[in-house]
């Protein structure tokens, strides 16, 4: 069973080294190719996705990242490269469309939402005096970016008036306005990380400030799941039809609130914390896809 491993950068992170040298830990052969080298090939004899190297014919394609800050058409072109890998036969880990909707805050958003999951008080629209009101009505809000991740571009307002001015020069610049309301919590977080349907573990994230991400700042520290905290991140993660996540989880008075939903989280802060290496539970994964 052969097992490409996938994502922008030229020299893989932390959580990806840990899973290709996990599957050649298990004798599994495993190549690392990132997103920008893979190339489609469309000809008489049929379809190909290919390297300079030649054809790629995958059992297992594990996708660690797609990239960041893209247009459309790179976006477009990276995406239905890894579409048809699947679509020849590949096993996407996590599968592109339930990647796509974890990338896109607002749908999976949509998607936790009729599943009963619960998430904050959230408007995304284009229209500034909508958002303006809802501002208002919503108190504290934190304004994001529908696509991101690590807390960049992440802002707090308590002020509609100063939320108006960023959210007009937002919409000037052809970003919609994904407005939430900011949910009072400890000066932490929770990730859990959900493998196969479990829960192997979870950490807190503790900060200073408002922003709980480590990249940010913020130190991890184990934490035990509750019954009810595997509850929401396993039907987080399955609703969103993943094989694996990193689901964020707020602390509130009426009980836990998904943030985000990671389909390629950095597990680092939880590794160093908990002691737990989720690409062994990945590559168990991998290793019982019968073909």
């Amino acid at each position: 069973m052969e097992t490409i491993v996938v994502a922008e950068s030229q020299i893989p992170d932390e959580p990806t080294r840990d899973i290709i040298l996990e599957l050649k830990r298990r004798g599994i052969p495993q190549r690392y190719v990132p997103i920008q080298r893979l190339s489609i090939k469309i000809d008489s004899d049929g379809v190909y996705v290919e390297t300079r190297r030649g054809p790629l014919r995958p059992d297992v394609v594990v996708i660690r990242g797609i990239g960041f800050l893209l247009d459309a058409n790179t976006m477009i072109r990276r995406v239905t490269t890894l579409e048809i890998l699947e679509g020849e036969g590949a096993v996407a880990i996590n599968p592109v469309r339930s990647l796509l909707a974890s990338r896109d805050k607002l749908k999976s958003l949509y998607i936790l939402s009729r599943s009963k999951v619960p998430v904050p008080p959230t408007i995304v629209t284009e229209d500034l005096y909508y958002a303006y009101n809802a501002v208002k009505s919503l108190e504290t809000v934190v304004i994001k970016p529908i696509q991101g991740s690590r807390g960049f571009g992440a802002m707090l307002f308590s002020d509609p008036d100063l939320a108006f001015q960023v959210m007009r020069t937002l919409l000037l610049t052809h970003n919609p306005l994904y407005v939430q309301k900011y949910v009072q919590k400890p000066n932490r977080d929770i990730r859990a990380i959900v493998v196969d349907g479990r829960v192997i573990g979870c950490m807190y994230r503790i900060s200073n400030i408002w922003k709980t991400n480590i990249a940010q700042g913020a130190r991890a520290e184990p934490c035990k799941p509750t019954p009810d905290l595997e509850d929401i991140a396993i039907r987080a993660t399955r609703a969103l039809g993943l094989v694996y996540s990193g689901v964020d989880i707020g602390e509130t008075r009426d009980g836990y609130v998904v943030f985000e939903v990671n389909a390629s989280p950095d597990w680092r802060g939880f590794k160093s914390s908990t002691g737990v290496n989720p690409a062994q539970y990945i590559v168990d994964y991998i290793s019982n896809i019968k073909r």
